[in-house]
């Protein structure tokens, strides 16, 4: 790629130490294990460096050099394997590029570029945070915050393997089942015990399958979408975290809604957010009803999703749709709100909040 380059050094007083490009090159580093790793910004014409993790930054190479060696933004791994990029990506905007080099040739495969991908997310939350405050020192992530990011790609990395890995067993399974089927009389009780394990398994693939979907790291991809089959494969995602918690749901979802253009799986993911958190406001409440409704309003689709739990107190309602904050102590991560308002923006809808001492609504609204 052949850009002009203005380069700020990590440690100039414009990009501080502690800074959250500093930090976001930090972690890639120890990420990747590699020599050294960068961020940058781009800018018109232009790629901005904003911070560079080295052990010895005198012997890394020129990073002119390295960024000439860049077909695009990524993702990709290039030059034998020792250069590796991964864009940051919000919606269509490019936010960013995370760089990791090494000197060896063959040293980045396949899975550092997908746990670059998974961290590139956690990434575009600490450039959100200071893109806001932009020519401002402000205080960095804790160290906790920053391990918190990290078990969390650890923990989707191993929902992503289990996903993969029970769809095996799970066919033996039911090649096994059928195979006894096959052999009882058709009106045999034992034969109803065995469809019931053969159900069962496809409940488990299916479970398996949405797993998988969710840890995909994937760019957004939009396809006429049917409002209510996407609300009832969100009800049936958190249908046995429902049941648990003895909730009632109730719909109504105004006849002969339009199809809408939509990334699926992230909308799902989005709505399954809101969802979740509406059982878990009603755990202290005796009268446990979830109301979800769909309409058409001035050329708008609004989806709300309402619980009869306590509310949200008043202090905490500017603070919910940021990353980290989380009222449900250790039980929380703090970033289910903030994912669901990045999905629903980035297909340049909004969300807002109703909340009061009988219940919370929050209402998705969507473009046509």
């Amino acid at each position: 790629m052949n850009r002009n380059l203005k380069i700020i050094e990590p440690n100039t007083g414009r990009v501080p130490y502690l800074s959250p490009y500093q930090e976001i090159a930090t972690y890639v580093r120890e990420l990747l294990h590699c020599d050294y790793a960068l961020v940058a910004v781009p800018e018109e014409d232009a790629i901005r460096i904003c911070a560079i993790a080295s052990a010895e930054p005198e012997t890394a190479p020129n990073i002119a050099d390295v960024i000439s060696r860049l077909r695009d933004w990524g993702p990709m791994v290039v030059d034998d394997s020792r250069l590796i990029v991964v864009p940051i990506m919000c919606g269509d905007h490019l936010m960013g590029m995370l760089v990791g080099y090494s000197s060896n040739p063959g040293t980045f495969r396949s899975e550092d570029l997908e746990k670059l991908m998974n961290y590139s997310h956690v990434a575009l939350a600490m450039l959100a945070n200071a893109g806001e405050e932009r020519g401002v020192t402000r205080t960095s992530f804790s160290p906790d915050q920053l391990l918190r990011f990290s078990r969390l790609i650890t923990i989707g990395e191993l929902t992503a393997c289990f996903a993969h890995e029970v769809a095996n067993p799970l066919m033996l399974i039911r090649g096994q089942v059928r195979l006894v089927k096959e052999k009882l009389p058709a009106d045999g009780p034992v034969r109803n015990s065995f469809d019931v394990i053969e159900q069962s398994s496809l409940r488990i693939e299916e479970m398996a399958r949405r797993m998988l979907d969710f840890s995909r790291q994937r760019t957004r991809q939009t396809e006429p979408c049917d409002v209510a089959e996407l609300i009832s494969d969100s009800l049936r995602f958190v249908q046995p975290y429902v049941k648990a918690n003895d909730v009632d749901v109730r719909r109504h979802l105004e006849p002969q809604l339009p199809v809408i253009d939509l990334d699926r799986a992230q909308m799902v993911q989005a709505v399954v957010n809101l969802l979740q958190n509406a059982v878990d406001s009603m755990a202290e409440v005796e009268k446990r009803i979830l109301w979800i409704t769909a309409r058409v309003e001035g050329g708008v689709m609004r989806i709300a999703i309402s619980d009869t739990g306590a509310g949200i107190e008043s202090s905490n309602v500017p603070q919910i749709f940021q990353p980290f904050f989380t009222t449900k102590g250790e039980r929380g991560t703090g970033l289910g709100l903030f994912i669901t308002k990045q999905v629903i923006e980035d297909h340049h809808g909004s969300i807002d909040v109703e909340t009061g001492s009988r219940g919370t609504t929050f209402v998705i609204s969507l473009p046509l």
